[in-house]
């Protein structure tokens, strides 16, 4: 099975990924997806109900954050899961996401 994330997909996947860190609601937290074809695949993730500083996400992270998203909205097994993001201008980040 093959599973395609858009870019907001991938935004509300790092959302639910982030308030766990902060311990929040993830309808609280805004994220700002960001490629460079040198460093990769970043995030920076806030509460804006709470205001608290910034979270960077990490290329693994956003993977992180999309498993957990798929484990505890979808029930998949994380570790099934082989997730691949890509940068396309027209759409932006997006997540190819391959069941095994």
């Amino acid at each position: 099975m093959n599973i395609h994330f858009t870019e907001q997909d991938v935004i509300d996947a790092c959302c639910v990924f982030a308030a766990q860190r902060v311990n929040t609601d993830p309808q609280d937290m805004d994220v700002d997806l960001q490629f460079n074809p040198t460093t990769g695949f970043l995030a920076d993730a806030r509460d804006v109900r709470k205001g608290l500083e910034n979270i960077h996400l990490t290329q693994q992270n956003i993977i992180d954050g999309i498993a957990t998203y798929l484990a505890e909205y979808h029930n998949f097994i994380p570790d099934r899961l082989r997730i691949d993001l890509q940068f396309n201008q027209q759409t932006g980040i997006e997540a190819d996401i391959m069941v095994v």
